[in-house]
């Protein structure tokens, strides 16, 4: 059971506290037994013969409250997006849950039970808890993977496979939340959503390491960077230009505040920014939900900008040729990852000789190369996947988006920085008739719902290469000279 993994890990006494909003704080042994009354009222779940089930919650305390329950229950959960989008539906069709736990009615073929804020406040009024804790049958929790690949594919973690992450995360030095938490009450606000593995392993961690987990509203993001209290922001780069955007222009970098930047390496601007007016402490995580963190960079006077970081004392990672042929340090190949937090596979597909997963070893799709002293520096990919923002898309499903609407003759879809060294969407088109372009953008955004704001061009033509595919780096470049 995960609780009692956390027990062991935790430093902190079960009274210090787990959780805490602008108007209450929960104990992490408020929390257990918040956990126990919900398990018992969920028992029937069991009963039935689920195996996997989702859960939609807004409030996050019964988010993770619901997490917990259902592994006490012995069942594996799945937490799904807030909002009925694309994202939702395609979390709905690659993980297939079993059963649903939703704050509001669905309207689906899948069964579900509406667990509220009504029935959450009956529930945990009573005084009955449930004491039997049975051992989950196979998972225990079920992700979804959509950075290294076109197609979403479904992850899978066993209570080892969990043990292994959280535990290095904590223990480890690269982060040091144990220490943190020994010396000081360290909190710890991320911004990176739970129904990404990244975000449930963090929450993960820093309930293991006895941190607090701060439950904010994006608008209190600069009340709680004001208290000077000991935090940790987990953050995307979107997120991190939001939280900039968010604080005083008077802001100055606090001593207390670390920045941990996932999802993307940190542009040069907004690093300044950041040092500026947030913390000088960055740290960016080079990883994927199917390896866990690979690498850590420190953004000190040391480091180099377009390095990914300093590999993990428990990865073994290497750069290899299209014929497997591992490459010497500070030659460009392929990546490729093997260590104990690597998954074996995705759920539902048998491996072959063409998958990701190949004799032990995960390739992410990732150029680059290794220096000497094992720091990877990232340069490329050998598919369409692109960045916005942190969060990745495929641009030849946005290109094929933009020619099948009406009147566009050709197009091409290019990352271009903002004023940050934020990579954003532009579209180069050639149409000769008017077209609506909001139109256009919600036909993107009904793929990709986050998707940040596109820039439309027009053009007399499209660059393409010898290989037959469209001169993406060019067309950003042209944008960066017209500058």
């Amino acid at each position: 059971m995960i609780e009692t993994l956390l027990l062991q890990l935790r430093d902190a006494a079960q009274h210090s506290v787990a959780f805490e909003s602008a108007s209450r704080s929960w104990s992490f042994s408020g929390f257990l037994t918040d956990v126990g009354k919900i398990a018992h009222a969920l028992k029937n779940v069991r009963d039935c013969g689920c195996s996997i089930v989702g859960i939609k919650c807004k409030n996050y305390y019964h988010h993770w409250v619901l997490i917990f329950a259902l592994d006490r229950l012995g069942l594996a959960s799945a937490s799904f997006q807030n909002d009925l989008g694309p994202s939702f539906q395609t979390y709905l069709n690659v993980i297939q849950p079993d059963f649903f736990l939703s704050d509001h009615a669905l309207i689906t073929d899948i069964k579900h039970y509406v667990v509220g804020e009504a029935w959450f406040a009956e529930v945990l009024s009573q005084e009955n808890n449930n004491t039997t804790y049975y051992e989950s049958r196979d998972f225990c929790r079920i992700g979804v993977a959509a950075g290294t690949g076109a197609v979403p594919q479904k992850i899978g973690l066993r209570r080892p496979d969990i043990e292994r992450n959280i535990s290095q995360i904590v223990k480890s030095d690269i982060l040091s939340l144990s220490e943190k938490c020994r010396k000081e009450q360290f909190n710890v606000l991320c911004c990176i959503g739970i129904d990404i593995l990244a975000g449930y392993q963090i929450g993960l961690s820093a309930l293991a390491a006895g941190c607090c987990i701060k439950i904010f509203d994006p608008v209190q993001i600069g009340l709680i960077i004001a208290r000077h209290e000991p935090t940790a922001i987990v953050v995307s780069p979107l997120h991190l230009e939001y939280v900039i955007n968010s604080i005083s222009p008077l802001s100055v970098a606090q001593d207390n505040l670390e920045i941990i930047v996932v999802g993307g390496r940190l542009p040069v601007e907004l690093e300044r920014k950041t040092k500026e007016k947030l913390s000088k402490k960055i740290y960016t995580l080079y990883g994927t939900e199917e390896a866990g963190i690979i690498a850590v960079k420190k953004y000190d006077h040391h480091s180099e900008h377009k390095s990914a970081g300093s590999i993990v004392p428990w990865m073994d990672v290497q750069i290899v040729d299209g014929q497997n042929v591992v490459l010497p340090a500070q030659t460009e190949g392929q990546v490729r990852i093997k260590g104990n937090t690597v998954i074996r596979g995705y759920l539902g597909t048998v491996e072959n000789k063409n998958s990701q997963f190949q004799e032990g070893w995960f390739y992410p799709g990732d150029l680059g190369f290794i220096t000497h002293n094992k720091e990877i520096f990232i340069t490329g990919r050998i598919d369409e996947l692109v960045t916005f923002g942190g969060d990745k898309f495929d641009l030849r499903i946005l290109d094929e988006i933009c020619k099948n609407f009406e009147n566009i003759e050709d197009s091409c879809v290019f990352p271009v920085p903002d004023e940050n060294g934020v990579l954003m969407p532009w579209i180069a088109i050639i149409c000769y008739k008017e077209i609506d372009g909001a139109s256009l953008s919600r036909k993107m955004h009904e793929r990709y719902e986050n998707l940040p704001p596109i820039t439309l061009i027009w053009v007399d033509r499209i660059p393409y290469r010898d290989d037959g595919s469209p001169d993406r780096q060019f067309l950003t470049q042209g944008i960066m000279n017209s500058r």
